[in-house]
């Protein structure tokens, strides 16, 4: 019932039960968003390691992690690249809760944590932008949106980074398309497919550069300003 009535509405069904988005929900429910943020820890972690093995960040000073909750995937970048720097940034009841993490981390004096909402604004001047399960979570009007704030303060020469499931064309199994089914219902969001990525980032100032595929379910997603 609950699929059916999220395709028949379009409207997440989230929403519908608790009368808010969920991670409107969550800011207001800490011992929920205690949970939530373990979970997503756990999932992002898997997925940071593998992106680290097939993805090359040599060469990037700073790296943006945009929406980057607890910052698991910036503290294992900083610990696997000893030279970088790092800037966490969601919003701010989130970074509050990541500072205790990052200060226990081991990379003291090489990050910043800023608190904002990246519909709204965006920290400029790092060279590789990560977004790590972030645009799935929205449809293409809201991670347009994200984009474009992005769009406005990355440097000419810095990279964006979109660590998703890149959906396989026709109609095989895929993981990908069961946690489709699930970002609708919760979220509202979806997972795209590469010819949707390249488009997504057409209309919102980037050129899909690249995929590189992981050991993991999900792809690397590499953009440039175009």
């Amino acid at each position: 019932m609950t699929l059916l009535e999220t395709v028949r509405t379009g409207q997440a069904i989230f929403d519908r039960l608790y009368g808010r988005p969920v991670f409107d929900y969550l800011g207001e429910h800490p011992e929920q968003a205690r949970i939530f943020d373990a979970a997503m820890s756990g999932v992002h972690g898997r997925a940071m390691r593998a992106m680290l093995d097939a993805y090359d960040l040599s060469g990037v000073g700073i790296l943006a992690d945009i929406g980057g909750g607890l910052g698991s995937n910036l503290t294992a970048a900083l610990g696997r690249y000893p030279a970088m720097r790092g800037l966490l940034f969601d919003l701010p009841h989130v970074v509050e809760r990541a500072r205790p993490r990052l200060e226990a981390a081991g990379v003291a004096g090489r990050y910043v944590v800023e608190g904002g909402d990246f519909f709204e604004k965006a920290p400029g001047g790092a060279d590789a932008y990560l977004l790590g399960h972030i645009l799935h979570d929205w449809d293409d009007a809201k991670a347009g949106r994200i984009l474009d704030n992005l769009r406005r303060v990355m440097p000419a020469r810095a990279r964006l980074l979109v660590v998703e499931h890149v959906l396989p064309d026709g109609a095989g199994a895929a993981f990908g398309k069961l946690l489709d089914l699930h970002m609708m219902v919760v979220a509202g969001g979806l997972e795209r497919t590469e010819a949707e990525y390249r488009q997504l980032f057409a209309a919102h100032g980037f050129r899909l550069a690249r995929v590189v595929p992981t050991a993991g379910d999900i792809s690397v997603i590499e953009g440039v300003p175009a």
